[in-house]
């Protein structure tokens, strides 16, 4: 077992980016849990893809009680809306089969989405005792270099085929730092994909060009503000981390940084202070303007909770879930419009991850646990839909039927898509749509690239620290960003900005020169 891990106080880099990590903005806990939830499907394609790792999986599954005797507790830390009212029921049952499988107990601890960031870095940066934790790019390589996580690298293999039976290859390269891997990376949209996602009713009632409004943010303005004036309540409802989704065309380059990057189609692959650029500023100027007239919300850049329903927000994931999960879970029909290209990276595979602490006395059985998470339909689906006979029911002909909206857990952080049962709601498989989108996806010209900030930690933490101060009221549109932007860059020269900024440049320039 690795050595304890020193408590220390970085939790300035430790920021939940999504987002990116797995994308979309604008609704709070809505966006946050729809990013990534949506694919409850499952397919012959599905089917075919788990029967190929049942042999491989079954190793896993051999390893019960029989071997130790004894069954050991595991407590995994995860996100969602908060623990479900019939945990300990769900737990029981669960545990039974776990305790028979591979002679483990899982203890979880889900926090809500608004006291994430604060709960989670707590966990982190005090040393407090968990197995498993759920995280993404914004906080991986900053605890990595904490040494809050295992190396994982020479115990996936025996402790994990079915998962590694299961997902690409390039999924292990992408959560591989110094050469050691660090996490387990959940096998689902591993590109990333933004849409505009409208009431259908409004977009009826206005006759609104969705596709035309999908070409840029100033498109939408005209309609915001009618909209405004007629239905009198917001178009643009966000949360305290506003529309950070226009950050995503940037690779963060594994340092968790908005605010620092390389445009993924940027051939030259020029670091920069992203505000700057003429993209970005430009979108950050319309967002200001909206704040001023009314569009967003005036309370914006202090909530942490968003709200169920949403004329219009951003989201990540693929055409089909406007039917099968943002529609429902705003209560509305809802139609659909891609921003932008799709697009490949370290960042979006890095979207949702599950890392072993440093300090487990468990690692391999932490493993074993994720392995089984991923590949035994069962579990997953316990996972992912709840409790049987109380959150959903399974029908004749082997699909799911959900019972109520109750289940709290966020079914993105968990595991792969590709075991979990299809809802009978669902007439085709989203995952074809999502395995499209994959492999169409425009790579990053930094796919495969992670800065190392070893030299430069203090500056990009001071760094960090000025961003997390001025990021809700420039991306929620209460700062004039023309006066902003300059003012927080003079704070960041004075921070060490420019070191941050050259040592990542010859880092990737080099990563370009070998490529």
């Amino acid at each position: 077992m690795k050595k304890k891990v020193l408590a220390m106080l970085l939790t300035c880099t430790m920021g939940l980016s999504m987002v990116a990590g797995c994308g979309g903005s604008g609704s709070g806990s809505e966006t946050k849990e729809s990013t990534d939830t949506t694919a409850e499907a499952s397919s012959e394609e599905a089917a075919e893809a788990t029967e190929s790792t049942e042999e491989a999986a079954e190793t896993t599954e051999e390893t019960t009680t029989e071997a130790s005797g004894d069954v050991v507790t595991l407590k995994w830390v995860t996100i969602g809306s908060g623990m479900p009212d019939n945990y300990d029921s769900w737990a029981a049952t669960l545990n039974e089969y776990l305790a028979e499988k591979i002679g483990v107990n899982i203890e979880m601890e889900v926090i809500s989405w608004g006291d994430w960031d604060n709960r989670r870095n707590i966990i982190i940066s005090t040393n407090e005792p968990y197995d498993i934790i759920f995280g993404n790019g914004g906080n991986f390589t900053s605890d990595i270099a904490l040494g809050a996580y295992y190396d994982i690298t020479d115990l996936v293999k025996d402790n994990m085929p079915g998962l590694t039976a299961l997902m690409p290859e390039e999924y292990w390269d992408a959560v591989t730092v110094d050469g050691k891997v660090y996490g387990v990376p959940t096998y689902k949209d591993s590109s990333l994909s933004n849409y505009d996602i409208w009431d259908a009713e409004l977009v009826d009632e206005y006759s609104i060009d969705i596709d035309e409004m999908a070409k840029s943010l100033d498109a939408k303005t005209d309609i915001f503000k009618q909209l405004k004036e007629e239905k009198g309540d917001y178009p643009v409802y966000v949360k305290n981390d506003g529309l950070y989704y226009i950050f995503d065309k940037y690779d963060q380059l594994g340092a968790g940084l908005q605010i620092l990057g390389v445009r993924y189609d940027d051939k030259d692959a020029k670091v920069c202070l992203t505000l700057e650029q003429d993209d970005i500023m430009s979108e950050l100027k319309t967002i200001h303007e909206w704040y001023q007239d009314g569009i967003i919300n005036s309370d914006a850049s202090t909530l942490s909770e968003g709200r169920v329903y949403n004329m219009w927000r951003v989201a990540q994931g693929w055409p089909s879930a406007a039917i099968t999960s943002w529609g429902p879970q705003m209560g509305k029909d809802v139609v659909v419009s891609q921003i932008g290209e799709t697009i490949l990276s370290n960042d979006t595979v890095r979207g949702s991850l599950n890392m072993i602490s440093a300090n487990t006395q468990y690692p391999e059985k932490c493993l074993q646990f994720l392995d089984l998470v991923n590949t035994d339909t069962k579990v997953r689906d316990m996972f992912y839909y709840g409790e049987e006979g109380v959150n959903f029911k399974y029908t004749d002909d082997g699909k799911v039927e959900k019972l109520n909206e109750d289940w709290t857990m966020a079914g993105y952080t968990q595991g792969t898509f590709f075991t979990v049962t299809q809802n009978a709601a669902d007439e085709f498989n989203q995952w074809d749509e999502v395995k499209e989108l994959n492999e169409k996806a425009t790579p990053s010209v930094l796919l495969g690239f992670t800065f190392d900030y070893s030299e430069v930690s203090d500056q990009l933490a001071n760094c960090t620290e000025i961003w997390s101060r001025y990021k809700s009221e420039i991306t929620t549109g209460v700062l004039d960003p023309e006066t902003a932007v300059p003012e927080m860059k003079e704070e960041l020269e004075a921070a060490g900005w420019q070191d941050v900024v050259d040592a990542a440049q010859a880092q990737v320039d080099a990563f370009i020169a070998n490529k």
